[in-house]
């Protein structure tokens, strides 16, 4: 059975924690059954998310949150090194992608242009990524209104055991840029074009849901 072709769903809370279960309850409802090779799963499209508050921690993810996740991506969202078998690490398309720190060149277009529209970080390399395709495809900053917006757009997102990390460190970058620019920190939009959970995961995701 398949769901969601053309229908853009929306979520929108205030933690990650929230966002996280939200989302995660609404792909094991409604989502359609697909095989990743062998690997089963339910999937829906066009997902956009709306956090809040995306730095901030909550009960749920005190909770049923996977604390050593949320460590593994904070680290390849800072660290230099490949991650073993992906041949880069987030970090490195972040700071130094072929010699661009790509985290320095959107504050300094903000500093200089409040208004500008191409304050975007990039994490594709078409070349390079033989071995593992980003899911974080692009994320965009703008600053507008006092605050600083992010958007972010994934290809494909596990909502069964990543997403709140993915989404804790995002709002980290967000929040160091904000700071450096010398604005407030505003919502983290995300936009996935496969909002997934594996179905090994289902009983426990659905365990968390209980808890909304």
């Amino acid at each position: 059975m398949w769901c969601n072709v053309f229908v853009m769903i929306v979520i929108k809370d205030t933690t990650p924690g929230l966002v996280w279960l939200k989302a995660a309850k609404e792909v094991v409802k409604n989502g359609g059954s697909v095989m990743d090779g062998e690997t089963k799963l339910k999937e829906l499209l066009n997902v956009f998310l709306t956090v809040e508050k995306p730095t901030k921690s909550d009960k749920i993810l005190e909770q049923f949150a996977d604390k050593e996740m949320i460590s593994w991506m904070k680290n390849n969202f800072l660290k230099k090194e490949p991650v073993a078998n992906w041949g880069y690490s987030y970090g490195q398309r972040f700071f130094d992608f072929e010699g661009i720190n790509q985290v320095e060149a959107v504050i300094a277009k903000l500093k200089k242009n409040h208004d500008s529209k191409s304050a975007t970080i990039t994490l594709m390399s078409p070349k390079g990524d033989t071995q593992h395709m980003p899911c974080i495809v692009a994320i965009d900053f703008k600053l507008r209104g006092g605050k600083l917006y992010t958007t972010a757009f994934f290809r494909s997102q596990d909502a069964g055991k990543k997403l709140y990390a993915d989404i804790i460190s995002i709002g980290e970058i967000a929040q160091n840029i904000a700071e450096e620019v010398g604005t407030k920190l505003g919502d983290l939009n995300i936009l996935v074009a496969s909002l997934h959970v594996y179905e090994s995961d289902i009983d426990r995701v659905e365990k968390a849901i209980k808890h909304l």
